[in-house]
């Protein structure tokens, strides 16, 4: 089994010579509570309004610049020069994007999360990643790194620098994120596009896709495409469970869709990252819609033999397509045949 783990408004300013003229004046009015000559007076004398607290909860950092910084959103970005833009719009969002040049980040939810590019300061060649979450996520009680999307370095999830460049990858995380019903167990979620060690492993990522759509309620759960150039991986449905989702990688242009909360496909290799086992150019992917129990595909390298071109499909639940350790394997189920 392979593992996954965004001016201050202006006063008009009124002459002292005026204000204490006016001050000595008779007011006609004793209701002093709407005498705008009194407002003034207050201002002139240090008084200052009451502050309203803000629940916009927006940030926005562009360049290595706060542009925004109102409520507990939080947004950041790269040093200047470097044109990465940050921007989080919700409840303790938060949006990083950082590392490379031309990184972006959008975070939009409560809880919200996205990362883009590398969190490591002296870090290189994380270009152009793209994280989006766009949903409300649960925090309280949930174990490992925070639900949300990444893009890019593995230092954005905490478990080290990118093993090489891991450029133009883009994650989109768009669903709610929580716990496990059961276990109470949750994080490790989201959408995962670049260095494998993102999800536990290690590997450099480019150009990598990973699409997740639906909510994630569990541990490890949603599309993974890491440690390979061009590999996509897509999620559709809501999910309940433990490294449930789609992986594509540890080879070249590989692909693995799901459409089933409770099914997983794979593509590409991933049994040993220090082998030559390495699956290109594989599909596979899984329609299990309504399943109670989930379905599974794999395929590409088997744990003793690499597999490119391969294509395996399940359609239904309670079906397990294998098209592994050989080159153009086709594999159906259930079976036309």
């Amino acid at each position: 089994m392979k593992t996954r783990s965004f001016g201050q408004v202006g006063i008009l300013a009124v002459g002292l010579g005026i204000g204490a003229a006016m001050a000595h004046s008779p007011v006609a009015s004793a209701d002093t509570s709407t005498d705008w000559l009194s407002s003034i007076d207050s201002l002139l004398s240090g008084a200052s309004p009451a502050a309203v607290p803000s629940d916009l909860n927006l940030a926005i950092s562009f360049n290595g610049t706060s542009l925004i910084s109102d409520g507990s959103a939080v947004a950041h970005s790269g040093t200047a020069g470097n044109y990465d833009l940050a921007i989080a719009y919700g409840a303790d969002s938060s949006a990083t994007a950082e590392g490379g040049t031309g990184d972006y980040a959008l975070a939009s939810g409560t809880d919200a999360l996205a990362k883009a590019g590398s969190t490591t300061a002296d870090a290189t060649g994380n270009n152009y990643d793209s994280a989006v979450d766009i949903g409300n996520n649960t925090t309280t009680g949930a174990v490992g790194a925070p639900d949300g999307a990444y893009a890019g370095a593995g230092s954005l999830i905490g478990s080290g620098n990118s093993t090489g460049t891991d450029s133009n990858d883009s994650a989109y995380d768009i669903g709610n994120n929580g716990l496990d019903g059961d276990s109470l167990n949750g994080g490790n979620s989201g959408a995962f596009a670049g260095d494998a060690s993102l999800i536990g492993s290690g590997g450099a990522g480019n150009y990598d896709t990973a699409i997740n759509n639906g909510t994630l309620d569990g541990f490890g759960d949603g599309p993974a495409a890491v440690a390979g150039t061009g590999d996509y991986a897509s999620d559709s449905g809501n999910t309940t469970g433990t490294n449930i989702g789609a992986l594509a990688g540890f080879g070249n242009y590989d692909s693995a869709t799901v459409d089933g909360g409770t099914s997983s496909a794979t593509a590409g290799g991933g049994y040993d990252v220090n082998s030559s086992l390495f699956g290109n150019y594989d599909t596979a992917t899984v329609y299990d819609p309504t399943g109670a129990m989930g379905s599974f595909a794999d395929a590409g390298s088997s744990p003793t033999t690499a597999g490119d071109y391969d294509f395996a499909g399940a359609f239904g639940d309670a079906q397990n397509a294998l098209a592994q350790g050989a080159d153009y394997l086709f594999t159906m189920m259930p079976s036309l045949f």
